[in-house]
């Protein structure tokens, strides 16, 4: 068997959260098809508020087994939505929109780094040397994507603006993230996603309400609407109890580590379904980019397990 980030042996967790990022990397290619008939809020209101309905109907039809465990820990679970769902969203769709898919999961790919510094900062864990290398040799790869789709390192707003709401939209789910431990420690999965969809799709409503009043339904193609519900019901509903199941039982940083495996199925999806290509300059900056994620979340702990021959 092969051994998780964690150092426990691959187990059921681990599993579905390699599922939740395999859908994630499709979701890419999904959401890049329902932007054809849709515009970027008008689709996101659409498939979040399918999200927040699915909660909803689950909530009220199975009341005591979801409920919070501490007064106070509802808040804590709308501030999450905020964060993950809300602002997150804000800044995600409309770099989603601009971008192509494969660049953008390029750029997502860099938060399992968010992660790991929100972690440090709030003592859950500490970055070595190594990890700190590994930041920076991210960035550089990083500098490269960006360049290969702006042919060359043009530092204007129009260029840069997909790359940096991608980055603010990270800093978000690192927030979402590692703030969710110490309620999920005492609380369901399913009840802190479900609160804070909910919550966050409602506050991030009045950001669509203008594209919702243009939408156009009967003109919805059926292939829109099979984003919608994909998007929807699978990317949000299903995949983000996975998620947090997997915090919970694993923590944040370890959970992000798999995030390292979604620019690469997202790419291999993009090309599928989008007939998108990586540029060359862009193809090396993903390898030294993920090369610079690994190393700042679990590389170093493979060149511990090197030295430990050297010590006996």
């Amino acid at each position: 068997m092969t051994r998780p980030p964690n150092g426990s042996r691959m187990g059921r967790t681990d599993l579905l959260i390699l599922l939740v990022i395999v859908l994630w990397a499709v979701n890419l290619s999904v959401i890049k098809i329902g932007l054809r008939s849709l515009s970027p809020h008008g689709f996101n209101a659409i498939r979040l508020g399918l999200a927040a309905l699915a909660y909803a109907a689950v909530l009220i039809a199975r009341p005591r087994a979801h409920r919070l465990a501490k007064k106070g820990d509802g808040w804590k679970a709308a501030g999450l939505g905020l964060l993950g769902i809300t602002f997150y969203q804000v800044f995600f769709i409309k770099a989603v929109s601009i971008m192509d898919a494969s660049t953008a999961s390029i750029v997502m790919g860099t938060s399992p780094i968010f992660i790991a510094l929100l972690a440090t900062a709030v003592g859950e864990e500490r970055i070595s040397i190594a990890g700190w290398t590994g930041i920076g040799i991210s960035f550089a790869g990083f500098l490269l994507v960006v360049a290969g789709e702006n042919g060359g390192l043009v530092f204007t707003w129009e260029a840069w603006r997909g790359a940096v709401l991608i980055l603010l939209a990270n800093i978000c789910w690192a927030g979402y993230t590692v703030f969710s431990k110490p309620i999920l420690d005492r609380n369901s999965a399913f009840r802190l996603a479900a609160v804070g969809t909910i919550v966050g799709t409602a506050v991030y409503l009045p950001f669509a309400a203008r594209d919702l009043a243009k939408v156009a339904w009967a003109e919805i193609s059926w292939q829109a609407w099979g984003a919608i519900f994909y998007s929807g019901l699978v990317a949000i509903f299903l995949c983000f109890v996975i998620w947090y199941e997997s915090v919970k039982e694993v923590g944040s940083a370890k959970t992000g580590v798999y995030s390292n495996l979604s620019p690469i199925l997202t790419i291999f999806f993009a090309s599928l379904v989008l007939g998108e290509h990586l540029a060359a300059v862009q193809a090396v900056g993903a390898a030294i980019t993920l090369a610079g994620v690994y190393l700042t979340r679990s590389g170093y702990r493979f060149f511990e397990r090197k030295a430990e021959p050297l010590l006996k």
